[in-house]
């Protein structure tokens, strides 16, 4: 058993002894094929002189190139020459496009354009236009539901003219005034006492202001006549201005609310109004009532036009200011949108225009003139 256990041990250490070399000389191989391409054999060294003798070869291939190019270019340089001329033709062609800034684009829109509003809310009970329609100011545009206050009406009007109260009141006045003068008379002879006197004197005191009083209430009822008067007016939907009706909102049936009370809508034709948004440096070539010529529509009609108002203030956002131009359109030739430009007029810089009309001569300038003339 001994002899069998040392022969099992021998056996594994030889084992063990033969996997250590195994795994030392396959290192050793590893080692030699890592340090195997660094020893570099003549063959590379010549690769590398081919190299540098096609890299030669291309360098003066280019130097070639280059002088054939720079003699190429002496050669061209005369039609070089020739665009740049071109270039300088073109660049004078440049006013053109500065003379267009100087014109102001903007569209023609109604003189006025208003939304009309019913005062009060109720059911319409007609309405007596439609779109298109011409209307004159203070014609009637639609009706509301009126039987309740024309009820009301014809109350507060039994109610003012009622003066039977009225007569009664003044009646009593005149009692009382007729016997305090015969009171007055006998106490003058002694035949009445003087608080008999004072007696009648108070009830025509109250008689006066029982008649005051019936006059007040009359005349309340005169105001309540005109007011429940006034509110039917208001029933009746007017036009405010001559124009057209270019909208109707609602039909008869429909109820009016506070949300959304327009009922119609009104422009007026003529005149016409433009607003351009003129540049700041253009601001005093504009004032009002000034004649300004216009060109309208796509076919460029010459027409003309009014100043009507030239802002005070500058729109910060793009330095202009708005000009308002009325343009008459008695017989309705012109339509509301149509493109409208305006010719501000050349301009030597911001602010120059004014400028030049309120500044002194500078004697330095004069000089300078007078030496550039005489050159």
């Amino acid at each position: 058993m001994v002899s069998r256990k040392l022969t099992q041990t021998v056996i594994l250490s030889a084992a063990v002894l033969g996997a250590v070399a195994s795994w030392q000389a396959w290192s050793s191989y590893s080692a030699s094929d890592n340090v195997r391409p660094a020893v570099v054999p003549s063959v590379d060294r010549s690769m590398a002189d081919r190299r540098a003798t096609d890299s030669d070869q291309q360098v003066t291939a280019g130097s070639e190139s280059e002088r054939n190019t720079s003699n190429s270019a002496r050669d061209m340089s005369v039609p070089r020459r020739v665009t740049s001329v071109r270039a300088t033709t073109t660049s004078a062609s440049a006013p053109k496009s500065s003379s267009d800034s100087n014109q102001v684009e903007a569209y023609t829109e109604p003189y006025r354009d208003i939304a009309i509003a019913a005062s009060e809310m109720g059911t319409l009970s007609s309405i007596n236009v439609k779109e298109g329609d011409v209307v004159r100011p203070g014609e009637v545009i639609a009706l509301m539901a009126d039987e309740v206050l024309k009820a009301s009406l014809e109350v507060a009007r039994r109610s003012m003219n009622v003066e039977g109260t009225l007569q009664s009141a003044a009646a009593d006045v005149n009692l009382r005034r007729t016997e305090l003068t015969k009171l007055r008379e006998l106490r003058e002879r002694n035949h009445a006492s003087q608080q008999e006197v004072d007696r009648v004197q108070s009830e025509v005191t109250i008689a006066e202001s029982r008649h005051l009083s019936v006059r007040e209430e009359l005349e309340v009822k005169e105001l309540e006549f005109r007011r429940i008067e006034a509110q039917l007016e208001q029933r009746s939907i007017r036009a405010p201005i001559a124009g057209l009706v270019s909208e109707v909102h609602k039909d008869a049936g429909e109820f009016v609310s506070p949300s959304d009370p327009v009922v119609a809508r009104i422009v007026q034709l003529d005149p016409l109004l433009i607003v351009f948004s003129v540049p700041l440096e253009h601001r005093a070539t504009f004032q009002r009532d000034q004649a300004v010529t216009l060109q309208l529509g796509y076919a460029d009609a010459t027409v003309q036009g009014v100043v009507e108002y030239v802002a005070p203030t500058t729109d910060s956002s793009n330095s202009s200011i708005r000009v308002k131009v009325r343009l008459p359109n008695t017989n309705g030739e012109f339509q509301s949108g149509e493109r409208a430009v305006l010719k501000c007029g050349t301009s030597v810089g911001p602010g120059t225009t004014a400028a030049l009309a309120t500044e002194t001569p500078s004697s330095v300038a004069d000089r300078n003139h007078e030496i550039s003339s005489r050159n």
